[in-house]
């Protein structure tokens, strides 16, 4: 059987036989974790990944802050087309231009169009496609969101999968190549060893791990938080002013449906000289209170072209107060016929029609949730004078001559806290920054003590570091539990020994002899092996010397290394064993070596190490190691890394 415990293997070192045969171990791709901690690893970045997709991209029924819409129609061509995915997200503020989906209460379906217009605390929407608006206007709290994400033909893919006998077919494939994933990676050889134990460093590396993802996951919390402001944008309170003119006189049977002029159609000053004039004013919005005000009515009957004008007061300022008022005034057709005619004598003006307006002007001061608002209201009702009749005039920016509207807004002085949707909830940004900032100095700080922790462990030696880096694939044994192996393949580093151990889907097995510390591979009859040696006292740990040691192993193989070693242990058990004038230190210490007849113990101990430069003493860690050189049944090879 070959020796499993030389004193420093080095790469592709096989005994086979009486010759010791040099072989290259392959390397594979490196490995710093082992299986538990990858799988803890892969395990914390999908959790971390799902964390992050249920912030930004989960839907409105799970709690997420987007809602997942597929166009259905031809509306919003070219853009949109039929089958595309769209997602859209609540906004405090929409604006005209933006892409919204809304609630149709007619239809009883989403609607997805644009804005193109406001009135008041509504929207004017319409399709890209259309040339035509929405005959239902949403509110605010109608609309679902604006547009964020266009994905081309997403939808088509979606519906098809939500076909029962797609999503069975589909659900099945999956879940076969889940199988044959589990089946390929059973495992072909069964771990072997004694009972694994709780390693140095295992739950540091956990801690370590857990925080830093802490302090990933804090990090894009704060950057998630930081891209938004601490506050809403001024919004905007609306209101608008309506107002509505009524007019009517005393009407001739015959000439008339009715014996009342209505409003809209003409009044004849031959057949009635006083026009009756209403005007019903109303403040609309529903946000503005304490609102006080003026209005007055007054006529005045003008000609465009010279531009002469004439006033006549119907009545002077009138106080009011809330959101309307009605007013009502009378007008002499017959005095306005006169003024023209007088007109005509005196200055020699001849026209062929001349213009009256009715005006209304109303002022208002008022408060919109702590603003001070201040608006004014003017608008004419229009008539046509010929010399014959006053008919209403036409005016192409006008469709109703009879009614009129001017919206308004005041901006908003009080900032409001802007909130971010997070698992259904509305957080304050404020909140979540300092959230996001506390987290990850905590962690962060957690990380950093942890890390400068199992950094000074892992620089303690090659030993700690090994600990450190494949506790949870080592398993400690004795040395009785070890099976013989045909072969023994020494290689060059720890990382290859945690390779073959992955590769062959077992456990290193860590064996300790003094200052020595063993690893083991075994498979299929070879026992990969490497070794660490942690020093001792009275051995030197020059990095020079193993150099040379291991130097002289690989240029003289089968020869004895020869070590030097220090004049400081003075302990009985420290005393070599002469064996033809070799000094032979044996580990376990041993006084005498039995079987060998050419091995003789020293005959009395002695209290100190002596030897001569040129017959220096030799280190071994098994006494039925220690061969004469000149046999050739068996060559020994030893090789010390101090």
């Amino acid at each position: 059987m070959p020796d499993l415990f030389p004193h420093v293997p080095f790469v592709g070192r096989v005994a086979v036989g009486t010759s010791p045969v040099l072989v290259k171990v392959p390397v594979f791709l490196m490995i710093n974790v082992s299986k538990e901690q990858s799988t803890f690893i892969t395990s914390s970045i999908m959790f971390f990944i799902l964390l992050v997709f249920w912030i930004t991209l989960a839907p409105t029924q799970l709690g997420g802050p987007l809602t997942y819409v597929i166009v259905n129609g031809n509306s919003m061509e070219p853009g949109f087309l039929f089958g595309d995915l769209v997602l859209v997200r609540a906004e405090p503020v929409y604006a005209v231009g933006d892409a919204i989906v809304y609630k149709d209460p007619n239809i009883r379906q989403f609607v997805f169009h644009r804005i193109v217009g406001l009135k008041l605390d509504h929207f004017i929407t319409q399709g890209d496609n259309n040339n035509w608006q929405d005959t239902h206007q949403p509110t605010h709290g109608e609309v679902v969101g604006k547009l964020w994400v266009h994905i081309p033909k997403l939808g088509k893919a979606i519906e098809w999968f939500r076909m029962p006998m797609n999503a069975a077919v589909t659900t099945g494939l999956f879940g076969a190549l889940l199988m044959l994933d589990m089946f390929k990676n059973t495992p072909q050889t069964k771990r072997r060893g004694g009972v694994p134990s709780i390693q140095f460093g295992e739950h540091s590396q956990g801690l370590f791990w857990g925080s830093g993802l802490m302090a990933v996951f804090f990090l894009a919390l704060g950057i998630y938080s930081f891209i938004h402001p601490l506050n809403q944008p001024m919004e905007s309170i609306p209101y608008e002013q309506t107002g509505d003119y009524y007019y009517s006189a005393t009407g001739t049977p015959g000439v008339y449906d009715l014996d009342v002029v209505r409003s809209g159609e003409p009044v004849f000053p031959k057949l009635t000289c006083f026009l009756n004039v209403g005007f019903n004013y109303n403040i609309g919005g529903g946000r503005l209170q304490g609102i006080v005000g003026s209005h007055k009515m007054y006529a005045r009957i003008l000609d465009e072209q010279s531009g002469w004008q004439r006033t006549i007061p119907l009545y002077n300022d009138m106080a009011f107060s809330g959101t309307s008022y009605f007013s009502t005034a009378t007008l002499d057709l017959c005095q306005v016929e006169a003024i023209v005619n007088l007109v005509e004598a005196e200055a020699g003006l001849k026209q062929i029609a001349y213009t009256l307006e009715i005006i209304t002007e109303a002022s208002f001061v008022a408060n919109a949730e702590g603003n001070p608002v201040q608006d004014s209201f003017s608008q004419a009702l229009v008539f046509q004078y010929d010399k014959i009749h006053f008919y209403l005039s036409e005016i192409p920016s006008q469709p109703d001559p009879l009614h009129f509207s001017k919206p308004g807004a005041v901006g908003s002085s009080i900032p409001r806290l802007n909130t971010l949707s997070l698992f259904g909830l509305s957080v304050p940004v404020w909140t979540l920054r300092f959230i996001a900032v506390f987290g990850f100095a905590v962690s962060g700080l957690i990380t950093f003590g942890v890390g400068v922790g199992l950094y000074q462990t892992a620089s303690q030696s090659e030993e700690a570091l090994t600990r450190l880096k494949y506790s949870a694939m080592i398993v400690n044994i004795h040395d009785q539990t070890l099976p013989p192996a045909a072969a023994v393949v020494d290689v060059e580093n720890m990382d290859d020994l945690a390779r073959l151990a992955e590769r062959n889907n077992t456990m290193i097995l860590h064996m300790r002899r003094n200052f020595l510390h063993f690893y083991f591979v075994q498979s299929h009859g070879i026992t990969y092996r490497y070794v660490i040696t942690t020093g001792r006292q009275g051995v030197a740990t020059v990095d020079e010397l193993a150099t040379k040691t291991e130097r002289a192993v690989v240029e003289n193989v089968g020869v004895p290394v020869v070590v030097p070693i220090s004049r400081n242990s003075q302990t009985f058990e420290d005393q070599p064993i002469r064996v033809r004038n070799r000094l032979i230190y044996t580990y376990p210490p041993q006084k005498e070596i039995w079987g060998l007849d050419e091995i003789q113990p020293e005959s009395e101990p002695r209290s100190e190490r002596t030897w001569t430069g040129s017959k220096p003493p030799e280190y071994v860690t098994d006494a039925s190691q220690v061969f004469d050189e000149a046999q050739l049944d068996t060559t020994m090879m030893h090789k010390l890394k101090i």
